[in-house]
């Protein structure tokens, strides 16, 4: 084996370099550490001030009563509902809502809401029924609204729109829709 050269000594060497591996590894640790949970502080921030609350479901028939009590028969009304956080406040909520009614005939005007639960639970709606507007079905069987109204719409549950002909009640209901986010 050779000897050494003169004037160069390996353990001060290698003891410059795990200093300066030391350093970068402490560089490298805090950059993995610390500027993801920065960055994740400052994009959450933003999302929660940008992000929509988004309900949507499909109108589906169901058992309305005739003029005779005992008598019940399967609406046939089909459409979409959806209703959006409002782009500049969340007190505030689009709704946009569509359906066609195969019965047609003569025009009419009904009323809708939203109700926790699934369709046929027969909660109360979030806000009163007067609260929300009122859709005028043309003779041709089509109604359609797309309007904005105070409504905070809320972030988890479960949740329906019920349409209403002739009163309030669950009886009342000629079509419904079971919302999801």
């Amino acid at each position: 084996m050779g000897a050494r050269p003169r004037g160069i000594t390996f353990y001060s060497t290698s003891a410059k370099i795990q200093r300066s591996l030391r350093r970068h590894t402490l560089g490298v640790l805090l950059a993995v550490v610390v500027l993801p949970s920065v960055g994740a502080a400052q994009s959450s921030g933003a999302s929660t001030e940008q992000r929509k609350v988004r309900w949507s479901g499909n109108f589906t028939p169901v058992q309305v009563r005739s003029s005779n009590v005992a008598m019940r028969t399967q609406s046939r009304i089909y459409g979409t509902v959806s209703l959006i956080t409002a782009d500049d406040n969340r007190e505030r909520a689009r709704v946009r809502l569509n359906f066609t009614s195969q019965t047609g005939g003569n025009s009419y005007t009904v009323q809708w809401a939203l109700v926790p639960g699934r369709c046929g639970s027969g909660g109360l709606p979030v806000l009163p029924v007067d609260n929300f507007p009122m859709i005028e079905v043309g003779s041709d069987g089509r109604a359609q609204l797309d309007t904005e109204l105070s409504l905070s719409l809320p972030e988890s549950g479960e949740y329906h729109v019920n349409v209403y002909n002739g009163g309030q009640e669950l009886s009342n209901v000629i079509t419904c829709a079971n919302l999801k986010r």
